[in-house]
């Protein structure tokens, strides 16, 4: 019997040595694929209002996840590149989880549902007994998981999010490995794959108080949580911007007033405060 040890090894044998896909695995691969580019471009029949779900638990600005359960639509708008790049992450994971079948692991348990006090979620799978979030990732971010760096770093609260499926998976008889997690990630760009392996049992601790003090704060509708974050300075200039936390979130612009974004050679730069007007040209008006 394989273990998860040897997941990418043999995902990778797959891909060189054309070996183990096969018509069962061409057939759930293309069935996978069917569902994920419905659930992107089929429109929903009615707008949802935000919800506290277990992908959003881990979220590191409170304000933010305030935000997208009583505002959502304040929040901007992504535009069409935006969800196509979307569409095809989900594609990738899809593929990868297809690989990890036809390598002849032991795949279980994909978008089951699970629940901690009352917040519900759909983990990715259960591979050989162990929980999976499969992801795709720039090159940038692959880095974090291929170097083990990603708890030092986690901008999107990754780490929160996986263990609240390991800790939810505590009575699965799937789940045999019950402290650990891993996140198994593509570069959408170079094709390389890793297994980010992470061990959950200081979180797994405290997992039931902190869900419980996430819901208290959603629910009190009355009062705004603090900005998680604060801006910084750009250079000598006398500017400030936003860090990157700030920068990828869809309520920056209600967060923080006068905000002004410039498009750079790197990205957008958002800049929170304006001594020393910069050499590139203000691109504000594309996200209002």
């Amino acid at each position: 019997m394989k273990t998860i040890d040897t997941l990418v090894e043999d995902i990778m044998a797959v891909v060189d040595q054309k070996g183990g896909w096969d018509t069962t695995v061409s057939s759930f691969f293309a069935e996978s694929i069917s569902t994920t580019v419905d659930r992107r471009l089929k429109s929903p029949p009615e707008e949802r209002k935000g919800t506290l779900r277990m992908s959003n638990l881990g979220s590191p600005c409170a304000r933010k996840l305030w935000y997208s359960i009583h505002i959502p639509e304040a929040g901007e708008k992504l535009e069409p590149h935006t969800k196509l790049k979307f569409l095809y992450g989900d594609m990738l994971e899809d593929l990868l989880i297809a690989l990890a079948q036809a390598a002849g692991h032991k795949v279980e348990g994909m978008q089951d549902e699970v629940e901690i006090e009352g917040i519900k979620g759909h983990r990715d799978c259960v591979i050989d007994g162990m929980v999976v979030d499969v992801k795709s990732a720039s090159s940038y971010s692959f880095k974090k998981f291929q170097t083990g760096q990603l708890r030092d770093n986690d901008a999107f609260g990754y780490i929160s999010q996986l263990s609240s499926y390991v800790y939810a998976a505590k009575d699965d008889p799937l789940v045999t490995d019950k402290t650990r997690g891993a996140f198994l990630v593509i570069d959408k760009v170079s094709g390389k794959v890793c297994l980010d392996v992470h061990n959950f049992s200081g979180e797994l601790d405290n997992k039931k108080e902190e869900v419980k003090n996430i819901k208290e704060l959603v629910n009190n509708v009355g009062v705004i949580p603090e900005k998680g974050f604060q801006d910084k300075p750009e250079g000598a200039s006398g500017n400030r911007k936003l860090d990157i936390h700030c920068s990828y979130c869809s309520f920056k612009f209600l967060c923080w007033d006068n905000l002004r974004a410039y498009a750079y050679s790197h990205g957008p730069s958002f800049l929170t405060k304006v001594s020393k007007e910069p050499r590139t040209k203000e691109i504000t008006h594309d996200y209002k």
